[in-house]
Protein backbone atom coordinates (compact mmCIF):
# COMPACT_ATOMS: atom_id res chain seq x y z
CA UNK A 1 0.00 0.00 0.00
CA UNK A 2 3.05 2.53 0.66
CA UNK A 3 4.20 2.01 -2.78
CA UNK A 4 0.52 2.53 -4.20
CA UNK A 5 -0.17 5.81 -2.68
CA UNK A 6 3.48 6.91 -3.66
CA UNK A 7 2.36 6.15 -6.98
CA UNK A 8 -1.36 7.99 -6.73
CA UNK A 9 0.98 11.04 -5.33
CA UNK A 10 3.14 10.51 -8.52
CA UNK A 11 0.23 10.54 -10.92
CA UNK A 12 -1.66 13.24 -9.28
CA UNK A 13 1.34 15.36 -10.42
CA UNK A 14 1.90 13.80 -13.74
CA UNK A 15 -2.29 13.76 -14.67
CA UNK A 16 -4.06 16.31 -12.08
CA UNK A 17 -1.59 18.99 -12.00
CA UNK A 18 -2.58 20.54 -15.30
CA UNK A 19 -6.34 20.86 -13.51
CA UNK A 20 -8.75 22.98 -14.98
CA UNK A 21 -8.88 26.04 -12.75
CA UNK A 22 -8.30 28.50 -15.79
CA UNK A 23 -9.59 31.64 -13.98
CA UNK A 24 -12.74 33.78 -15.26
CA UNK A 25 -10.67 35.66 -18.32
CA UNK A 26 -10.63 33.11 -20.88
CA UNK A 27 -12.48 33.17 -23.91
CA UNK A 28 -14.36 29.84 -24.93
CA UNK A 29 -12.39 28.68 -27.46
CA UNK A 30 -9.59 28.86 -24.54
CA UNK A 31 -11.57 26.75 -22.03
CA UNK A 32 -12.69 24.18 -24.80
CA UNK A 33 -8.67 23.78 -25.39
CA UNK A 34 -7.61 23.34 -21.90
CA UNK A 35 -10.37 20.91 -21.52
CA UNK A 36 -9.22 18.84 -24.51
CA UNK A 37 -5.41 18.84 -23.88
CA UNK A 38 -5.38 18.07 -20.40
CA UNK A 39 -3.50 14.94 -20.57
CA UNK A 40 -0.98 16.40 -22.88
CA UNK A 41 0.01 19.57 -21.93
CA UNK A 42 2.57 20.43 -19.73
CA UNK A 43 2.98 22.58 -16.83
CA UNK A 44 4.85 24.75 -18.14
CA UNK A 45 2.80 25.49 -21.65
CA UNK A 46 -0.06 25.44 -19.77
CA UNK A 47 1.87 28.24 -17.30
CA UNK A 48 2.28 29.82 -20.38
CA UNK A 49 -0.89 29.87 -22.05
CA UNK A 50 -3.17 31.27 -18.73
CA UNK A 51 0.04 34.31 -18.87
CA UNK A 52 -1.41 35.19 -22.28
CA UNK A 53 -3.66 38.04 -22.14
CA UNK A 54 -5.59 38.21 -25.39
CA UNK A 55 -7.71 35.58 -27.43
CA UNK A 56 -5.44 36.22 -30.88
CA UNK A 57 -2.09 35.47 -28.48
CA UNK A 58 -3.62 32.44 -27.34
CA UNK A 59 -4.75 31.34 -30.65
CA UNK A 60 -1.50 31.44 -31.77
CA UNK A 61 0.08 29.66 -28.87
CA UNK A 62 -3.18 26.72 -29.95
CA UNK A 63 -1.44 26.54 -33.37
CA UNK A 64 2.24 26.09 -32.15
CA UNK A 65 1.12 23.67 -29.45
CA UNK A 66 -0.10 21.24 -32.72
CA UNK A 67 2.28 22.00 -34.93
CA UNK A 68 5.17 21.36 -32.53
CA UNK A 69 3.60 17.75 -31.92
CA UNK A 70 3.49 17.05 -35.57
CA UNK A 71 5.62 14.18 -36.34
CA UNK A 72 5.60 14.93 -40.11
CA UNK A 73 5.82 18.99 -40.86
CA UNK A 74 5.88 18.15 -44.37
CA UNK A 75 2.70 16.73 -44.85
CA UNK A 76 -0.83 18.86 -44.80
CA UNK A 77 -2.16 16.47 -41.90
CA UNK A 78 -0.68 16.34 -38.63
CA UNK A 79 -1.28 12.30 -37.59
CA UNK A 80 -0.90 13.02 -33.93
CA UNK A 81 -3.68 15.77 -33.49
CA UNK A 82 -5.78 13.47 -35.67
CA UNK A 83 -4.89 10.10 -34.03
CA UNK A 84 -5.51 12.18 -30.55
CA UNK A 85 -8.59 14.25 -31.63
CA UNK A 86 -10.52 10.66 -32.92
CA UNK A 87 -9.84 9.43 -29.40
CA UNK A 88 -11.16 12.19 -27.42
CA UNK A 89 -14.46 12.17 -29.77
CA UNK A 90 -14.50 8.58 -28.86
CA UNK A 91 -14.28 9.26 -25.70
CA UNK A 92 -16.90 11.84 -25.38
CA UNK A 93 -19.55 9.73 -27.57
CA UNK A 94 -18.75 6.74 -25.46
CA UNK A 95 -18.66 8.02 -21.71
CA UNK A 96 -20.70 11.68 -21.34
CA UNK A 97 -21.98 11.64 -17.63
CA UNK A 98 -24.75 14.33 -17.88
CA UNK A 99 -23.25 17.81 -18.74
CA UNK A 100 -20.14 16.36 -18.31
CA UNK A 101 -17.88 15.84 -21.68
CA UNK A 102 -16.54 12.16 -22.39
CA UNK A 103 -13.21 12.75 -21.97
CA UNK A 104 -13.51 15.08 -18.50
CA UNK A 105 -14.28 11.83 -17.17
CA UNK A 106 -12.30 8.86 -15.18
CA UNK A 107 -13.62 6.22 -17.98
CA UNK A 108 -12.81 8.91 -20.50
CA UNK A 109 -9.50 9.62 -19.11
CA UNK A 110 -8.41 5.91 -19.31
CA UNK A 111 -9.68 5.13 -22.55
CA UNK A 112 -7.68 8.40 -24.38
CA UNK A 113 -4.16 7.43 -22.33
CA UNK A 114 -4.63 3.45 -22.51
CA UNK A 115 -7.02 3.09 -25.21
CA UNK A 116 -10.02 0.41 -25.24
CA UNK A 117 -10.25 -2.32 -22.39
CA UNK A 118 -9.62 -5.88 -23.99
CA UNK A 119 -12.78 -6.76 -21.72
CA UNK A 120 -15.29 -4.84 -20.41
CA UNK A 121 -18.14 -6.36 -17.28
CA UNK A 122 -21.27 -3.66 -17.11
CA UNK A 123 -22.99 -3.94 -13.85
CA UNK A 124 -25.62 -0.69 -13.37
CA UNK A 125 -27.21 -2.62 -10.07
CA UNK A 126 -24.64 -3.03 -7.31
CA UNK A 127 -25.18 -5.71 -4.45
CA UNK A 128 -22.49 -3.86 -2.32
CA UNK A 129 -25.10 -0.87 -0.81
CA UNK A 130 -21.64 1.21 -0.80
CA UNK A 131 -21.99 1.54 -4.71
CA UNK A 132 -24.75 1.70 -6.97
CA UNK A 133 -23.10 0.18 -10.24
CA UNK A 134 -20.47 -0.85 -11.48
CA UNK A 135 -17.45 -1.32 -14.25
CA UNK A 136 -14.91 -3.24 -14.85
CA UNK A 137 -12.54 -3.26 -17.69
CA UNK A 138 -9.62 -6.12 -18.23
CA UNK A 139 -6.03 -5.43 -20.01
CA UNK A 140 -5.45 -8.33 -19.56
CA UNK A 141 -1.96 -8.11 -22.19
CA UNK A 142 -0.96 -5.78 -19.41
CA UNK A 143 -1.86 -7.80 -16.83
CA UNK A 144 -4.41 -5.27 -14.35
CA UNK A 145 -8.00 -4.43 -14.52
CA UNK A 146 -9.69 -1.35 -13.71
CA UNK A 147 -13.03 -0.79 -11.51
CA UNK A 148 -14.99 2.80 -11.98
CA UNK A 149 -18.13 2.65 -9.43
CA UNK A 150 -21.20 4.39 -9.28
CA UNK A 151 -21.62 5.72 -5.90
CA UNK A 152 -25.00 8.14 -6.20
CA UNK A 153 -26.95 5.84 -8.98
CA UNK A 154 -26.49 8.89 -11.88
CA UNK A 155 -24.43 7.77 -14.22
CA UNK A 156 -21.34 8.79 -12.66
CA UNK A 157 -18.48 6.86 -12.62
CA UNK A 158 -14.67 7.17 -10.29
CA UNK A 159 -12.00 5.20 -10.50
CA UNK A 160 -11.95 2.83 -7.46
CA UNK A 161 -8.33 3.54 -6.55
CA UNK A 162 -8.49 1.70 -3.32
CA UNK A 163 -8.46 -1.33 -6.06
CA UNK A 164 -6.04 -0.12 -8.63
CA UNK A 165 -2.87 -2.02 -9.27
CA UNK A 166 0.32 -0.23 -9.39
CA UNK A 167 1.16 -1.61 -12.55
CA UNK A 168 -2.61 0.14 -13.22
CA UNK A 169 -0.94 4.16 -12.49
CA UNK A 170 2.56 3.14 -13.66
CA UNK A 171 0.88 2.35 -17.11
CA UNK A 172 -1.70 5.80 -16.53
CA UNK A 173 2.07 7.68 -15.57
CA UNK A 174 4.03 5.95 -18.87
CA UNK A 175 1.03 6.93 -21.22
CA UNK A 176 0.63 10.47 -19.74
CA UNK A 177 4.56 11.28 -19.94
CA UNK A 178 4.54 9.68 -23.49
CA UNK A 179 2.05 11.95 -24.81
CA UNK A 180 3.15 14.82 -23.14
CA UNK A 181 6.63 14.36 -24.70
CA UNK A 182 5.56 13.08 -28.30
CA UNK A 183 7.48 15.00 -30.31
CA UNK A 184 10.56 13.89 -28.55
CA UNK A 185 9.98 10.48 -28.31
CA UNK A 186 6.50 9.83 -29.75
CA UNK A 187 3.16 7.79 -28.92
CA UNK A 188 4.76 4.79 -28.87
CA UNK A 189 8.43 3.98 -29.97
CA UNK A 190 9.00 1.09 -32.48
CA UNK A 191 12.27 -0.14 -34.32
CA UNK A 192 12.82 -0.16 -38.21
CA UNK A 193 15.42 -1.74 -40.30
CA UNK A 194 15.80 -3.00 -43.83
CA UNK A 195 16.34 -6.42 -43.95
CA UNK A 196 16.38 -9.07 -47.16
CA UNK A 197 15.15 -12.36 -47.06
CA UNK A 198 14.86 -15.21 -50.23
CA UNK A 199 15.67 -11.94 -52.37
CA UNK A 200 13.16 -9.40 -51.75
CA UNK A 201 13.71 -6.50 -49.81
CA UNK A 202 11.42 -5.82 -46.51
CA UNK A 203 10.68 -3.57 -43.39
CA UNK A 204 11.53 -4.95 -40.38
CA UNK A 205 9.19 -3.29 -37.66
CA UNK A 206 9.20 -4.39 -34.04
CA UNK A 207 6.54 -2.67 -31.83
CA UNK A 208 6.53 -2.58 -28.21
CA UNK A 209 3.89 -4.62 -26.95
CA UNK A 210 2.94 -2.61 -23.88
CA UNK A 211 2.36 0.60 -26.23
CA UNK A 212 -0.59 -1.33 -28.36
CA UNK A 213 -4.25 -2.06 -27.61
CA UNK A 214 -5.84 -5.35 -28.28
CA UNK A 215 -9.00 -7.37 -29.23
CA UNK A 216 -9.72 -11.02 -27.38
CA UNK A 217 -10.33 -13.57 -29.88
CA UNK A 218 -10.71 -17.21 -28.84
CA UNK A 219 -8.54 -16.88 -26.31
CA UNK A 220 -5.67 -14.94 -28.15
CA UNK A 221 -4.90 -11.27 -27.80
CA UNK A 222 -4.30 -9.71 -31.41
CA UNK A 223 -3.05 -6.19 -32.36
CA UNK A 224 -4.47 -5.18 -35.43
CA UNK A 225 -2.08 -2.20 -37.69
CA UNK A 226 -1.51 -0.61 -40.31
CA UNK A 227 1.45 0.41 -41.84
CA UNK A 228 2.01 3.15 -44.41
CA UNK A 229 5.12 3.68 -46.78
CA UNK A 230 5.71 6.71 -48.61
CA UNK A 231 8.66 8.45 -50.34
CA UNK A 232 10.88 7.54 -52.72
CA UNK A 233 12.58 4.59 -53.71
CA UNK A 234 15.61 4.79 -56.39
CA UNK A 235 14.19 7.96 -58.25
CA UNK A 236 10.45 6.79 -57.92
CA UNK A 237 7.48 7.61 -55.90
CA UNK A 238 5.79 4.93 -53.85
CA UNK A 239 3.18 4.79 -51.39
CA UNK A 240 2.59 1.15 -50.15
CA UNK A 241 -0.27 0.60 -47.40
CA UNK A 242 -0.86 -2.25 -45.42
CA UNK A 243 -2.74 -3.73 -42.58
CA UNK A 244 -1.45 -7.12 -40.14
CA UNK A 245 -2.68 -8.73 -37.90
CA UNK A 246 -0.24 -9.71 -34.89
CA UNK A 247 -0.88 -12.06 -32.16
CA UNK A 248 0.72 -11.44 -28.74
CA UNK A 249 2.41 -14.72 -27.83
CA UNK A 250 4.06 -14.96 -23.78
CA UNK A 251 4.27 -11.51 -24.02
CA UNK A 252 6.17 -10.44 -27.57
CA UNK A 253 5.03 -9.34 -30.51
CA UNK A 254 6.56 -10.89 -33.41
CA UNK A 255 8.27 -8.41 -35.68
CA UNK A 256 6.28 -7.10 -38.99
CA UNK A 257 7.78 -7.08 -42.31
CA UNK A 258 6.86 -4.97 -45.02
CA UNK A 259 7.44 -6.00 -48.54
CA UNK A 260 8.68 -2.57 -51.09
CA UNK A 261 10.90 -2.55 -54.45
CA UNK A 262 13.86 -4.01 -54.50
CA UNK A 263 16.13 -2.11 -57.08
CA UNK A 264 19.51 -0.24 -56.89
CA UNK A 265 19.44 3.68 -55.51
CA UNK A 266 18.43 5.79 -52.88
CA UNK A 267 15.70 4.91 -50.08
CA UNK A 268 14.42 8.00 -48.75
CA UNK A 269 10.87 6.55 -46.56
CA UNK A 270 8.67 7.79 -44.20
CA UNK A 271 7.29 4.89 -42.52
CA UNK A 272 3.87 5.17 -40.66
CA UNK A 273 2.63 2.70 -37.89
CA UNK A 274 -1.15 3.07 -36.59
CA UNK A 275 -2.59 0.84 -34.16
CA UNK A 276 -5.86 0.06 -35.45
CA UNK A 277 -7.50 -0.73 -32.05
CA UNK A 278 -6.63 1.87 -29.97
CA UNK A 279 -5.93 4.80 -32.94
CA UNK A 280 -2.68 5.53 -31.21
CA UNK A 281 -0.07 6.98 -34.53
CA UNK A 282 3.78 7.13 -34.44
CA UNK A 283 6.13 7.84 -37.93
CA UNK A 284 9.60 7.14 -38.42
CA UNK A 285 12.05 8.17 -40.97
CA UNK A 286 14.81 5.81 -42.78
CA UNK A 287 16.81 7.00 -45.92
CA UNK A 288 20.15 4.06 -46.66
CA UNK A 289 21.32 2.80 -50.34
CA UNK A 290 21.14 0.01 -52.13
CA UNK A 291 23.16 -1.46 -54.61
CA UNK A 292 22.36 -4.60 -56.69
CA UNK A 293 25.19 -7.17 -57.60
CA UNK A 294 25.20 -8.36 -60.59
CA UNK A 295 25.42 -12.25 -61.12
Amino acid sequence: MKHLRILLVSLGLVLWGCSLKTGPSLDPESRLFLSQVQYIITPKEKKEFLSLKTPQERKKFIEEFWRSRDPDPSTPVNEFKEAYMQRLRMADRLFREGGRRGWETDRGMVYILLGPPSERYTQPVSNDPRYKGYEIWVYESRGFRVVFVDRTGTGHYEILWEQSSAAFIDALNSASEALKNFGRVGIFDFTLKPVIRNGKLYLQLKIPPKKLSYTKENGKFNAQVEVKVSGQVGGRKVNIKKEFKVELSNGKLPPIYLQIPLTSGKYDLKVSLKDMVGGAVSIKKVKFNLKRRNK
